[in-house]
């Protein structure tokens, strides 16, 4: 009789086990969604064509130094469209140069003025072209812009209606970090 109720005993909690354990981890993966996003409602090429249009009204906006957890220094000059921040492009500290996307270099100073960001930017501004066009993870379309066949920006374009969407990371970037020191 005590092995029959011991072994009922450790089947019930056997079951009772797998049951917690096994609910929460259902739970987790149902809040997840992975793959899954809003259908954009423009297609790729109309995306496209908002980025075309709006290409000659981009500006050359703030440029500013990011200082990274290692103490590397990072410059970055926004793009703006009617003074809302729309993307960003980052700059070598040490050289001036425009980086590809992805390109970080390891500096720990900034030799490239302000003024030489602006207008390496500026210069830049006429020869971007489109690169390509990928889809978000919100339903958004993103249009990458290319320097000589290298992408150096992205803009964000809404997969409803195309329009423009600011980038916000870039727009609190260039508000909280000063402006570099002249000379």
């Amino acid at each position: 009789m005590k092995k029959s109720l011991s072994r009922f005993a450790m089947m019930l909690f056997l079951v009772v086990a797998a049951a917690v354990l096994s609910v929460p981890t259902a739970e987790a993966k149902k809040g997840k969604h992975k793959g899954e996003c809003a259908a954009p409602v423009i297609t790729a090429e109309q995306a496209i064509a908002s980025v075309k249009g709006i290409l000659p009204r981009l500006a050359v906006g703030k440029s500013f130094v990011k200082t990274g957890k290692r103490g590397e220094k990072k410059l970055e000059v926004a793009l703006t469209l009617e003074g809302a921040v729309v993307s960003r492009i980052r700059l070598n500290p040490t050289t001036g140069e425009i980086l590809a996307k992805g390109q970080q270099p390891l500096t720990m100073q900034v030799l490239a003025t302000q003024a030489q960001a602006v207008a390496v930017t500026q210069q830049a501004l006429p020869k971007l072209e489109i690169a390509s066009v990928q889809l978000g993870k919100q339903g958004e379309w993103k249009v990458d812009l290319s320097l000589n066949k290298v992408a150096v920006a992205t803009i964000r374009v809404n997969g409803a209606n195309g329009a423009i969407l600011p980038d916000l990371k870039a727009q609190q970037d260039a508000r909280l970090w000063p402006e570099p020191a002249k000379g």
